[in-house]
């Protein structure tokens, strides 16, 4: 037959379990106290032992899967020799305080826009690498070649092979020496407008008119009427290529940030089909102007008839 329990025996096996509980916990606590931190050290140093264990990458063995269909052999070997600098040497394919110091010295390379690693194991890494693309050289007002940018106006070195426009920087809309660092934007808004020109030439207007003329050179010194107020000196002109080899002076438009309204490609190439239509290659023509939808044969030098810049009072 069971009994009561008396009161003190109850008591005295509450007291035991506390008594077990705060000793499973005050060693609990003890070790993770005096042998957590040990713990965590000694992981570390398994891993890194695993990662220096682990196959080595020769950084020094680089092929290209592909490369952008805008640059030439040449233009690649000089992207190549600004990239060698950070391939060298070998590091274990798991070692990725190496890996993200590699990444980090390519990303300083003025070509480099992006760049995304993958470990193929056992012993190589695959690296998609974004380069930025020149879009136009920059020339000192004494016609001297001083670097090129791409669309964002970052400074890069000057690729061979590579067929691209020219803005000449002269003393009428500004210096005519430019202060830059490769890698980063240029601090010239002329730049960044020829820049932006060039761009909007190879994109948005060249598609539209068959055998387009190539665009020589974008001379962006009169932007905002810094030089001179007038129509027959817009803020922006172009130069294309004559059949003959010779440069044809267009007017173009107003930047690309001003308040205004600018002329639509569309309208732009409109013009220049027409004029192409009536003078194949450009024969015959030293200047035009692409703003005028209605009245672009008025602007075509020669020209037959009256200068339409005159003042309409003369008329």
């Amino acid at each position: 037959m069971g009994g009561v329990q008396p009161d003190s025996e109850r008591k005295l096996g509450r007291a035991a379990i506390w008594a077990i509980r705060i000793t499973i916990w005050s060693a609990f606590l003890l070790t993770v106290w005096f042998f957590g931190p040990r713990a965590a050290d000694v992981l570390a140093m398994r891993l890194r032992h695993s990662e220096n264990l682990s196959p080595a990458v020769d950084l020094g063995k680089v092929g290209f899967a592909a490369r952008p269909d805008w640059m030439s052999t040449e233009a690649l070997v000089v992207v190549s020799r600004d990239l060698q600098p950070w391939l060298h040497d070998t590091i274990p394919i798991l070692d990725e305080r190496s890996a993200r110091r590699l990444q980090e010295g390519l990303r300083q390379v003025p070509w480099v826009r992006d760049l995304r690693l993958q470990r193929v194991f056992p012993d190589r890494f695959r690296m998609q690498v974004g380069l930025r693309r020149p879009v136009l050289l920059v020339k000192s007002g004494d016609g001297s070649i001083t670097c090129s940018v791409d669309r964002d106006g970052i400074a890069l070195p000057v690729l061979p092979g590579l067929n691209l426009p020219a803005t000449v920087l002269r003393s009428e809309g500004g210096a005519e020496q430019l202060s830059f660092r490769h890698g980063e934007v240029v601090a010239d808004e002329r730049v960044l407008a020829a820049a932006a020109v060039a761009v909007e030439w190879r994109d948005e207007i060249a598609p539209l008119v068959p055998q387009c003329p190539d665009l020589v050179e974008v001379d962006a010194n009169n932007l905002g009427e810094r030089w001179i107020s007038h129509p027959r000196y817009p803020e922006l002109r172009v130069f294309l290529r004559r059949a003959d080899g010779e440069a044809v002076r267009f007017g173009y438009d107003r930047g690309p940030d001003a308040r205004r309204a600018r002329v639509p490609s569309a309208d732009k190439a409109y013009v220049l089909r027409a004029v192409l239509a009536k003078y194949p290659g450009l024969a015959g023509l030293t200047a035009g102007d692409l703003r005028f939808l209605v009245r672009w044969e008025s602007w075509l030098q020669p020209r037959k008839g009256r200068d339409p810049a005159e003042p309409w009072a003369s008329r």
